[in-house]
């Protein structure tokens, strides 16, 4: 078990007149902050309402990012904010409720998964770089699968505001108390009952089979991790679905991620059902996997096998060319800023949060017109 702390912030500290210099100073009543001037009295969220018409409830569902905010009463709501220049303070809303300062991204180790993975750390930075904005506390915690007693121990700790976990579980889950199931955001849709932030997993594959099926590719095998994972399951229903509709074969081929891994097990799809017309490749690395073991077997990319992976970055070397590869992308750094605002809430409300894929990285000359390049496919 690894304990790496990424950024610390105390409370804030400020002097007033007939006090004493360094005094804490609580601004939770305020929920929010003006401008730097001291001497002009701080704009409330009550202020932010009373501007816009609207409740405090509403107030506080937009600058939270709920998405069950009318856009008409959300850009209200903005423009009242910004004309009193009212910015909300996470930090005062944590510590207002009686919670910690801090919150731990919770890393869940996965048997079928490899234990570097920049996924982690691309989550780390951009909540630490959030709450750090804010007056919050970052770290992150590894944990292996199954280890109910760390996830106990972090959730009785008061200085913690909350919980982001990654490779959620529902046996994860059920070891944390009620209270802080309320304070906790999984990465990946695991439980109705606990929020969850991801990218629109089925939104983005169909565009990825899309693409596929645009290029004349309808034979597609399907390799992904393992089937527990959320954005698996996900991304494989997906699969299923389109497959059916066109009326074709299903080919899916499980494999451990990492391409070592990977490239053995569909080595051996390709040995006994021989190559497919195309590849979809639903997890990061896999797509590596398909473009080496298609190159080992002189098969050329874009004419005998076209690719599509899923988060790769960079592109497998040698996929550049004409309609080889494509990829959908998850928008990781919104997905952890937007768990990290969830979090410091207070309450979650169990809000589940569906994010677009952010723009497609392709091969030479894919056109601009091709659905996949903004997440959007025909017919949805």
């Amino acid at each position: 078990m690894s304990h790496t702390k990424w950024t610390a912030a105390g409370r804030p500290t400020e002097s007033r007149p007939g006090g004493a210099a360094g005094r804490v100073v609580d601004h939770s009543a305020h929920d929010g902050t003006a401008d730097a001037d001291a001497t002009q009295r701080r704009h409330t969220i009550e202020d932010v309402a009373a501007l816009a018409g609207v409740s405090r409830a509403t107030v506080s569902r937009v600058l939270n990012g709920s998405t069950h905010v009318i856009p008409a009463t959300r850009d209200r709501v903005l423009a009242a904010a910004g004309e009193l220049g009212f910015v909300p303070s996470l930090a005062a809303r944590a510590l207002a409720g009686g919670r910690g300062d801090r919150v731990a991204i919770v890393a869940i180790s996965h048997p079928w998964c490899p234990e570097e993975d920049r996924f982690f750390g691309t989550v780390a930075y951009a909540a630490a770089k959030e709450a750090g904005t804010a007056g919050l506390g970052v770290f992150l915690r590894r944990l292996e699968h199954g280890d109910g007693a760390g996830l106990r121990a972090l959730a009785v700790d008061r200085a913690l505001a909350g919980l982001i976990v990654i490779n959620p579980s529902h046996e994860a889950l059920g070891a944390l108390p009620r209270q802080m199931l309320r304070r906790t955001v999984t990465l990946g849709t695991c439980s109705p009952e606990v929020a969850a932030v991801d990218v629109d997993n089925p939104r983005a594959s169909r565009a990825a089979l899309t693409h596929l099926a645009g290029l004349g590719r309808r034979r597609v095998t399907l390799v992904a991790g393992p089937d527990d994972l959320p954005c698996v399951r996900e991304r494989t229903e997906t699969y299923l679905s389109h497959q059916a509709e066109l009326g074709e074969p299903v080919r899916l081929v499980r494999s451990r991620l990492g391409v070592p891994d990977a490239a053995a097990t569909l080595g051996a799809s390709f040995e006994a059902d021989g190559p497919p017309e195309a590849i979809f490749a639903a997890h990061d690395g896999l797509a590596t996997a398909a473009v080496e073991v298609c190159r080992e077997r002189g098969l050329r990319l874009g004419d005998d096998v076209a690719v599509v992976g899923f988060d790769d970055d960079p592109p497998p070397l040698g996929a550049a060319v004409r309609h080889a590869y494509a990829a959908v992308r998850s928008p990781v750094p919104s997905i952890a800023v937007t768990a990290l605002r969830m979090v410091a809430s207070g309450d979650t409300r169990a809000e589940q949060r569906m994010l677009p894929p952010t723009e497609v990285e392709r091969g030479r000359g894919l056109e601009s017109s091709d659905p996949i390049r903004s997440g959007q496919a025909s017919g949805r």
